[in-house]
């Protein structure tokens, strides 16, 4: 996920600032210059915001599972013919 919207963020920055220089009439060289700085910071930002959601998500997944795992078990703790280990 890191990566993903380290892409968009990077991309959408570089848009941004080559559209800012046309709408500017500024030299290319400035404006490349800029839009390649822009292009780094936001992929960065992009990749640290990614991994904080990739993370927070399989991490909420994770925990929905580990809970209905654990009321399942509970559930069928009482019944001795769930029990894997009992014999008819």
């Amino acid at each position: 996920m890191g990566r993903s919207y380290a892409a968009a963020l990077g991309c959408l920055a570089l848009a941004a600032s080559i559209f800012h220089g046309l709408i500017h009439s500024q030299s290319a060289e400035p404006v490349l210059t800029r839009s390649i700085f822009a292009l780094v910071a936001f992929a960065g930002l992009g990749w640290i915001i990614g991994q904080s959601a990739d993370y927070a998500v399989r991490h909420s997944v994770e925990m929905r599972f580990r809970i209905k795992v654990e009321r399942w078990r509970q559930k069928n703790s009482n019944d001795p013919q769930a029990s894997p280990t009992s014999v008819k």
